[in-house]
C-alpha cells in the first residue's frame, strides 16, 4: 500500500510539472498556472498571475558562500510565494525547508491569495560554525501585500512592512551552502 502511495504521489508531482506551465491571455497582461495537484495538501484550483510576477525572475542563485546562499534563498523564495512554486526555489534550501516554504504557499492558495514581497534591506551578522551547520544571523526589513490568485494584480491587503531578527542555518551540498531551516523573529506586527 504504501508503495502505491508513493507512487501516486510521485505521478501526481510530475503531473505538476506538466499542468503548472503557463499559458498567456490574448491580451498578455495575465499568465495562468494550475495549481492541480502542486505540493503538499494541494487543493485544485487555477491561479492568476500577472505576467510581470512571471517574467520578474531574480538573478541565477549563488550558493558560493553562506550570506550569498541566505541571499539567493531570499530572493527565490520570494519568486516562488509571488508564482505559487516552491519547486523554483528548491536548489537553495533543503527538502525539509521545501516542506515549509510550500506549507506557506498552500496556505496563502487556500485563501485564495498570494503573497508579493521585497526585501528592502538586509545586514548580515558574524556566522558561527555548530558541527555540520553554520548559523547566519540576519537582520531584514520587508515590505509586502497579499493579492488575490482569481483576479490579477488585485491587492486585497497591504502594503505592510515587517523587520525580523532571523537566524539561518546553513549546510553544504557538495560546493554550494543551501538553507537547511529559518528561525525568525518579528520586531512590531506582522499582518
Amino acid at each position: 500500500m504504501a508503495a502505491v502511495c508513493c507512487l501516486v504521489g510521485a505521478a501526481l508531482f510530475a503531473l505538476a510539472g506538466c499542468a503548472s506551465g503557463s499559458s498567456g491571455t490574448a491580451s498578455g497582461s495575465a499568465e495562468t498556472s494550475s495549481a492541480v495537484g502542486h505540493g503538499m495538501g494541494a487543493i485544485d484550483q487555477t491561479v492568476t498571475i500577472s505576467a510581470t510576477a512571471f517574467r520578474t525572475r531574480p538573478k541565477p542563485w549563488v550558493l558560493a558562500t553562506p550570506d550569498s546562499a541566505v541571499r539567493s534563498y531570499l530572493d527565490w523564495t520570494s519568486y516562488a510565494y509571488r508564482i505559487t512554486e516552491s519547486i523554483v526555489a528548491t536548489p537553495t534550501m533543503s527538502a525539509g525547508q521545501e516542506v515549509h516554504v510550500d506549507s506557506y504557499i498552500q496556505l496563502n492558495l487556500q485563501k485564495s491569495q498570494l503573497i508579493d514581497q521585497s526585501l528592502e534591506s538586509i545586514t548580515f551578522g558574524k556566522p558561527s560554525v555548530e558541527g555540520t551547520h553554520t548559523l547566519v544571523p540576519v537582520k531584514e526589513k520587508w515590505s509586502y501585500r497579499y493579492v488575490s490568485t482569481k483576479e490579477v494584480g488585485k491587492t486585497i491587503a497591504g502594503p505592510y512592512s515587517a523587520s525580523y531578527d532571523s537566524t539561518y542555518t546553513l549546510v553544504k551540498s557538495g560546493k554550494d551552502w543551501i538553507i537547511d531551516s529559518v528561525e525568525a523573529k518579528a520586531i512590531g506586527e506582522v499582518k
